[in-house]
């Protein structure tokens, strides 16, 4: 059996090579260590004899047994590096080090501004020191292929520290400055961030409607050949991308690098097929949801929850602007936002008053997030679009009856009008699932609000 790797903070839970690096960190938020050291194959003295890339491979080939050959033909493709076909594994494993290694301009061009920028601070920081930069819950490139470690195991969870080995540090230093201030290369990552914001507002495209979408914005600055060179010669846009086949096709592809589950998606889109087109975000917008670390998706209730985060939970700027991508991120998930919503500021307030203002804050916010599976819509802008006709024939209704009379309750004509208000639903030719979030965006599911009676 290969070596197996587990996490520093006491997961037992095993995880080989592979699993290990694509993950990145374990669950818990410790780093994942083998499970023995394995026993080298060459004597202190064969070592002796070789050079360093010689040397890595022999130590990494016992730490990695689990990497087939076509996965590392993988890692090779996402970064654009040639790809011979007739070597046997281990001669493969010797070729990706010394591509890497010896030829780092092969691969460096290939890499998003924000990476580049990463490796420079790395670089200028020196043998030995990490960069602590905004935990944006984004996998980068340098994480996937292990060219960088992740530490998130600190106090500080809106923070994340990335370090480097000497050696790979030693080879990209010549080439950081002038691929950062590269003419042609600022092009790309122009082109590359507005791609990436527009799949991160849809959640995926074809390859095809992504260049229409792209061609509308840029029609005036680049031509049609530079965003399609610029998207071909992306190591982010390569791993994004890939192929559904559709009875005798075959289509390409992209996703946001944020989405988990394509298939799923795929299915909540077509439940709501009756939505028109999708949404269209201005250029400045798709810009913007490109950003990294940290993707700024537009919302109107944006700035004002970050102020109230700032002044009244005590939140710093960087931790605001983090909760508030990861708010919009659990938007497009099942994941009951008001769980997170109430870990986030359950802690920080006093009265029941103060919770109640701030849990109406919050999900005004998460109402008004752009939402994959509502081809860019917020539930505020569907439930505008498709009117209240056009919604669930008999919605649950809070009225005025004897009991709430009663009680000394009056329930005024405008107080009904808002309650009403509260019942956002899905046009009525849908479904809406149990373990569905409830359409009236309370954050709960919907077996658990407004058809817990049904």
């Amino acid at each position: 059996m290969g070596v197996l790797y587990y996490s520093t903070r006491g997961d037992k839970q095993a995880y080989t090579a592979s699993q290990a690096i694509l993950q990145g960190l374990a669950k818990d938020g410790g780093l994942f260590v083998p499970d023995a050291l394995p026993k080298l194959d060459k004597t202190m003295e064969e070592l002796s004899a070789m050079d360093y890339k010689e040397v890595a491979y022999e130590v990494m080939k016992q730490f990695l047994t689990d990497y087939t050959k076509e996965e590392l033909k993988r890692m090779a493709k996402i970064l654009l590096l040639p790809v011979p076909t007739k070597l046997h594994k281990d001669e493969y494993v010797t070729y990706f080090a010394e591509a890497v290694l010896t030829c780092p301009e092969m691969w460096l061009s290939r890499l998003t501004h924000y990476e580049l920028a990463l490796l420079d601070k790395l670089v200028k920081a020196g043998s030995g020191s990490y960069v602590e930069c905004t935990n944006s819950f984004l996998v980068t490139t340098l994480e996937t292929l292990s060219f960088i470690a992740t530490d998130c195991s600190h106090m500080d969870e809106s923070k994340v520290r990335y370090m480097i080995c000497d050696e790979l540090r030693e080879a990209v230093a010549p080439y950081l400055n002038k691929l950062l201030t590269s003419q042609k290369q600022s092009v790309r990552f122009m082109i590359e961030q507005y791609a990436c914001g527009i799949v991160n507002l849809y959640g995926f495209l074809s390859y095809s409607d992504l260049l229409y979408i792209l061609v509308g914005y840029l029609q005036h600055s680049v031509t049609k050949e530079e965003i399609a060179d610029s998207l071909a010669n992306s190591a982010l846009i390569q791993r994004l991308t890939f192929e559904v086949e559709d009875g005798y096709n075959t289509n390409l592809y992209i996703e946001s690098p944020f989405l988990d589950d394509f298939e799923s998606l795929e299915e909540q889109l077509y439940l709501r097929r009756d939505i028109p087109d999708r949404k269209k975000f201005s250029k400045e917008e798709a810009f913007s949801a490109g950003m990294m670390p940290l993707s700024i998706i537009p919302n109107p209730c944006w700035d004002e929850l970050k102020e109230y985060m700032m002044k009244k939970l005590r939140y710093t700027e960087e931790k605001a602007d983090s909760s508030l991508a990861y708010l919009w991120f659990t938007a497009q998930t099942e994941e009951n936002s008001m769980s997170i919503i109430t870990s986030m500021i359950s802690h920080k307030l006093s009265s029941m008053q103060e919770l109640q203002e701030a849990v109406e804050l919050f999900m005004d916010y998460v109402n008004h997030c752009p939402c994959w599976f509502l081809k860019g819509y917020s539930s505020e802008e569907a439930f505008v679009l498709f009117q209240k006709d056009k919604f669930r024939k008999n919605p649950p209704r809070i009225v005025a009856g004897p009991n709430m009379k009663a009680a000394g309750m009056d329930i005024t004509p405008e107080m009904q009008a808002r309650i009403d208000n509260l019942f956002r639903g899905m046009p009525s030719e849908h479904t809406v699932g149990r373990n569905d979030p409830c359409p009236c965006g309370s954050g709960k599911k919907y077996k658990k609000c407004c058809g817990r009676n049904n």
